[in-house]
């Protein structure tokens, strides 16, 4: 009897250890919908053709951006967890992943060339419950790419940053850097709306204030509803 009591702690025991290991997590299947019909498996291709639907559920990529593809990456975060970084197989644009369970998770999933710019990305921000499976098929669209980046500085008429964009339907706004360090470290200066084109501070007001001998780094990074394109920088010097 004894045996058998314990036999009945112990079965329990471990039928807890494994809900509270599995029980905190979600299990979420990201699909980007980059995937080449070429690419698709016979089973694929015959189940599509049956079903007279189309192999991919996320929106197809078109096929002179998928070309580009050399690699794709997803990006997990929210206020109360570690951010996880993890590389989507560019052959079938899908993984599967255990997140922590919780408010606010956003996915961040951009694609990168040969040259790593990052050129087509989405991002979805959905809750999550424990234990709870979910497939979350991210819209994906072009990023942007801030161009030409310029900069002037007169203590007498102030400081002027600016920056040209090659389709500016793409934008919504951009965010600009300083450093004066060599981009060894970055502080932010301000958030630029795309139809404001140029930035401009009273050498007075200015908050990271320098003498206009030293050289010094600027970074603007451009942001649309599908995240965020590669940064430029310009390096002022004297």
């Amino acid at each position: 009897m004894k045996r058998h009591t314990m036999v009945i702690v112990i079965t329990l025991i471990v039928a807890g250890m494994l809900s509270c290991s599995s029980g905190d997590t979600a299990t979420v299947t990201i699909d980007t919908g980059i995937r080449k019909q070429a690419q698709l498996s016979m089973l694929d291709k015959l189940i599509a053709w049956i079903t007279l639907s189309q192999a991919v559920k996320a929106d197809p990529v078109p096929i002179e951006l998928v070309e580009q593809i050399n690699s794709i990456e997803v990006t997990i975060s929210a206020s109360d967890m570690g951010t996880i970084t993890e590389t989507i197989p560019t052959t079938t644009g899908r993984i599967t992943l255990d997140v922590p369970a919780g408010s606010q998770r956003t996915f961040e999933v951009v694609a990168l060339d040969s040259d790593l710019f990052r050129f087509y990305g989405g991002i979805a921000t959905v809750d999550l419950s424990a234990g709870q499976q979910v497939t979350l098929n991210i819209e994906m669209g072009k990023l942007v790419l801030v161009s030409d980046l310029y900069v002037g500085y007169n203590c007498n008429d102030g400081f002027v940053l600016g920056y040209y964009n090659d389709d500016i339907n793409l934008l919504d706004f951009v965010m600009l850097y300083i450093s004066n360090d060599l981009g060894e470290t970055w502080n932010f200066l301000q958030r630029v709306d795309k139809n404001q084109f140029v930035y401009n501070e009273e050498c007075s007001d200015w908050e990271y204030d320098f003498d206009e001998s030293e050289t010094v780094s600027y970074r603007a990074v451009g942001y649309n509803q599908y995240g965020q394109g590669s940064p430029v920088e310009y390096i002022y010097t004297p």
